[in-house]
């Protein structure tokens, strides 16, 4: 493994919306020296390594070559060759969210990084929502029951490639896996191909093996944006609301009131509301991965991670072509 003393030398392979966001915070952080960029728009290219003060490589293993880490910003489909290549150049590797575009590939990716000794960070960042962030103080004392999340943006044509499933719904498969990281005893779902050939709204729900429960919605055909995780416990419910960045617990409480006299009254539950800090989910996961690499601590997010979200995926996605070959 290469052993860093100084600023971390990183590059960005992929420079459209979510490469810009990249290339915007390295571009600030000190834990990290951005070197330059590269995307098969050489223009593109051309014009952020400019904004940037840095350089704008002519193909991937030349940037692959001056670097620590590289951020891989590219489609999906690009992954796999991409991620392969950094790890032969012995490049730590942040891979935005898919892995890959099925576990056979990811495997490949994984074991490319593990021989040649270089971190691997899969790019869900949804990890590093400060809500999420308070989520998974809050459930480490609790005995969970079941989770619900929800997920549900409008329709973008941009991503009609791909079902709803791997495009959204992978986000909240990842944070379910870190809170409830055990075997699958069942699981079914449904879904609705509505504007093309991929699933646009989809329902799963998950049994595991302990007997907690999990369901799981995703939609880009709900003109409102919603992005919610509610979780019942033994002796709580906890409301979680990525957007508004709000955590609300619901507590049971044995009040009881004796004035002496008759009265009625109303008991509710304790609500606590949880301070959530104000942070950028972008900029957490990015620090985290610089402390994996400068210290050799184990990543969150990692390959073997990424590839179990995308198991799930897979069996969801078979789930609902199956119930809709039945009907």
């Amino acid at each position: 493994m290469v052993i860093l003393k100084d600023a971390l030398k990183v590059g960005v392979v992929g420079t459209g919306s979510m490469g810009r966001n990249h290339l915007r915070l390295l571009s600030t952080m000190p834990q990290f020296e951005l070197v330059g960029c590269f995307d098969q728009d050489r223009q593109l290219s051309r014009q952020y390594a400019s904004q940037y003060g840095i350089t704008a490589f002519e193909s991937p293993e030349q940037l692959f070559e001056e670097v620590d880490v590289v951020h891989i910003v590219a489609p999906s489909e690009l992954h796999h060759d991409l991620t392969l290549a950094a790890a032969a150049c012995r490049c730590h590797v942040l891979v935005e969210k898919p892995l890959a575009l099925n576990p056979d590939d990811a495997q490949d990716i994984i074991d490319a990084c593990e021989a040649e000794g270089v971190k691997l960070c899969v790019g869900h960042v949804e990890r590093f929502n400060p809500a999420i962030s308070s989520l998974m103080g809050i459930i480490e004392s609790e005995e969970l029951i079941s989770m619900d999340f929800r997920r549900m943006s409008p329709y973008y044509q941009r991503v009609s490639d791909t079902s709803v499933v791997m495009d959204l719904m992978i986000h909240d498969i990842d944070i379910m896996n870190a809170i409830c990281n055990e075997p699958i005893k069942r699981l079914s779902a449904h879904g609705i191909c509505l504007y093309a050939n991929q699933i646009d709204y989809a329902q799963a729900l998950i049994t595991f093996k302990s007997g907690k429960q999990a369901s799981l919605t995703a939609s880009r055909i709900t003109e409102s944006k919603i992005r919610t995780a509610k979780v019942n416990a033994r002796t709580a419910y906890i409301d979680v609301d990525y957007l508004a960045r709000t955590v609300e617990i619901y507590r049971k409480t044995q009040f009881a009131l004796d004035v002496g006299y008759p009265v009625q009254y109303t008991q509710e539950n304790i609500i606590e509301k949880v301070f959530v800090p104000m942070e950028e989910p972008l900029r957490a996961e990015f620090e985290h991965f610089a402390q994996a690499i400068i210290n050799d601590i184990p990543i969150g997010p990692s390959g073997k991670m990424g590839k179990q979200a995308l198991e799930i995926c897979q069996l969801i996605e078979q789930a609902i072509l199956e119930a809709r070959d039945q009907s």
